[in-house]
């Protein structure tokens, strides 16, 4: 049989592109939350993904070596996602280039990224046998926090992100619609008057 020839189909990502592929996921995760509670954990997992990407892309420099650490056999590691936040966060650095601000938290934002990445996506990522139940109505919130951060990262500071325009549209479209589906949804709406209810007891 003749050997049959190929020509090769390459998959290529950045770091802007692999980080706003996490956030079109958690969009379309977000979409099925209300009918599939398992979508929770896509939802979890993806924008932890689309935080740490954007969070790099945004404090990075122009050799990328401020998020890099080297082991002493020297292979190179990126730095933590906590190392990546932080750094968003100092103004000496992210003041630096014109248009460029620093990532303001609350400490609504501040708690939802904790139970983002050491409650929800490190027991999903590295697993252990066992039984765990999560609380759902918690969620919806620390998604929006989540979605503000990411939206801030990729198009409100301007450091060495390099998003054309489209991808930037796109952004803000995905952040707004999820926003929106989430302040609907059922657990949310039980949430804010649950707290109502809490204030006014």
């Amino acid at each position: 049989m003749k050997k049959q020839n190929i020509r090769a189909k390459w998959l290529r990502f950045t770091a802007e592109t692999n980080a706003l592929d996490f956030l079109e996921r958690a969009g379309q995760f977000i979409q099925q939350t209300e009918s599939d509670i398992n979508a929770w954990k896509w939802v979890i997992l993806s924008l932890h993904g689309a935080l740490y990407g954007f969070a790099i892309c945004a404090c990075r420099s122009t050799d990328y070596e401020n998020i890099i650490r080297r082991t002493k056999k020297g292979i190179e590691r990126l730095i933590p996602i906590d190392d990546a936040i932080q750094i968003c966060q100092e103004k000496g650095w992210m003041g630096t280039l014109y248009g460029s601000k620093p990532l303001m938290l609350t400490e609504n934002q501040k708690y939802s990224i904790k139970m983002l990445k050491k409650t929800l996506r490190n027991n999903f990522e590295h697993f252990k046998p066992k039984g765990w139940s999560i609380e759902i109505h918690g969620l919806p919130g620390i998604a929006i926090d989540i979605l503000d951060i990411i939206r801030f990262l990729a198009v409100e500071t301007f450091r060495y992100q390099h998003l054309n325009q489209s991808q930037r549209r796109r952004i803000n479209s995905i952040v707004f619609q999820s926003k929106k589906i989430l302040k609907r949804s059922t657990f949310y709406q039980e949430a804010i008057l649950a707290d109502k209810s809490i204030i006014s007891a």
